[in-house]
């Protein structure tokens, strides 16, 4: 591995204390994942460089070889989940096997949509978590095994489950397998935009449990890098969320994959690349005849990856299945890449004194059963 050296922020009480704490376990690659709470201090450092020279690992080659896969959404019976959970799954490694075959080549790094192994259906919480998996699980371990054959990370979506930890609520989270098919990441999703007044996504959020979750994990795994040998990537189940995508941007994201069942905005992709300066990889699902709801192309296709400057280097030429991939040259990347400008002192005075709609923490007092009652919950604690 090829030795990068960063600023003397790579060397900090987060990344010495990680392994003890409730922040979680340390991979090879100082790559921290959010692990079972532990009875010692949280590290509360954020992974913010001061002089603009990000934390990131050494890589292990120049250029990677990137393949977002846009597959069908096929929802499954929740209360007979696992015939239909395990074909999803056959379906996924058969995807894994093709996009790593003779004529793409071998992969670095393959992204699958939001929820390809349980899908979407308009289920309660009850029922989403009788499809939610758990991470690590028996569904992880399979796709390390293909991680492992062919040498490559593999990103997807996924309603989570974490019942001893967080018991009732349901997760919807960034799944980052890596080659050693271990799980490198499980980045929850950060914020849920409510559009909707009648109604809302059930699922906890950080932002909805702020305050345990910062005392679970620290305050530096509330927008999380993954700090690989392939570049840093942030694992993002939060659209239309400007603010969220700038700051990951100034902790180094370097790749930002997003993971999206129909609701996605490629201008907020390509925009996203264009302020931050970063690679912006969206994954989308195809055209799913048999997905309930989903018959036609409506929220179909449009897969895309986008790179600095907003520069369209992949998109999905139909709706239908196919490979949309690119080559990135990370070492050229990292010699010309540069931490967004923004004019703190300008903004941080409105950032500080502007009122949300919805303040954190309010799903630890009442999680909703469903989008209607999570709309009436919410719509009962507005402060505006």
């Amino acid at each position: 591995m090829k030795n990068d050296k960063t600023s003397n922020q790579t060397v900090s009480r987060r990344s010495a204390l990680a392994a003890t704490t409730m922040l979680g376990s340390v991979t090879a690659l100082g790559t921290t994942v959010p692990a079972k709470p532990a009875q010692a201090a949280v590290d509360n450092d954020i992974s913010v460089a001061a002089d603009g020279k990000y934390e990131r690992a050494g890589l292990k080659k120049d250029v990677i070889k990137v393949i977002a896969i846009q597959s069908q959404l096929i929802g499954v019976d929740s209360e007979r989940p696992k015939p239909q959970m395990r074909k999803n799954l056959e379906k996924m490694i058969e995807l894994i096997d093709s996009a790593n075959g003779f004529i793409p080549g071998k992969q670095d790094l393959l992204c699958f949509h939001e929820q390809p192994i349980m899908g979407w259906q308009p289920w309660n919480r009850d029922e989403a978590l009788k499809v939610a998996i758990e991470v690590p699980g028996p569904e992880t371990e399979a796709l390390g095994k293909k991680a492992r054959e062919h040498g490559c990370y593999i990103a997807f979506g996924s309603y989570v489950r974490d019942e001893e930890n967080w018991p009732g609520h349901l997760l919807l989270t960034g799944v980052l397998i890596g080659p050693s098919g271990e799980v490198v990441a499980n980045h929850w999703k950060q914020h849920n935009v409510r559009l909707n007044p009648a109604w809302t996504m059930f699922t906890t959020s950080a932002y909805d449990v702020l305050p345990r979750y910062i005392e679970m994990y620290g305050e530096d795994a509330v927008l999380p890098v993954a700090r690989t040998d392939i570049g840093n990537l942030a694992l993002v189940t939060s659209p239309y969320d400007p603010d969220i995508h700038r700051a990951l941007a100034l902790k180094g994201t370097e790749i930002e994959v997003r993971f999206s069942s129909g609701g996605f905005s490629q201008t907020d992709s390509k925009s996203s690349s264009f302020f931050n300066g970063n690679y912006t990889i969206t994954c989308n699902q195809s055209m799913s005849p048999d997905q309930p709801g989903f018959p036609d192309a409506g929220g179909s296709g449009g897969t895309s990856i986008y790179g600095p400057r907003g520069v369209e280097l992949g998109m999905a030429k139909t709706i239908h299945e196919e490979f949309v991939g690119t080559r990135i040259n990370m070492s050229d990347f990292r010699r010309r890449h540069k931490l967004p400008d923004m004019p703190k002192a300008l903004v941080m005075p409105v950032y500080e004194k502007y009122q949300p709609p919805w303040d954190p923490g309010l799903s630890l007092d009442y999680i909703p059963d469903d989008l209607e009652d999570s709309a009436r919950y919410l719509n009962g604690k507005r402060n505006w």
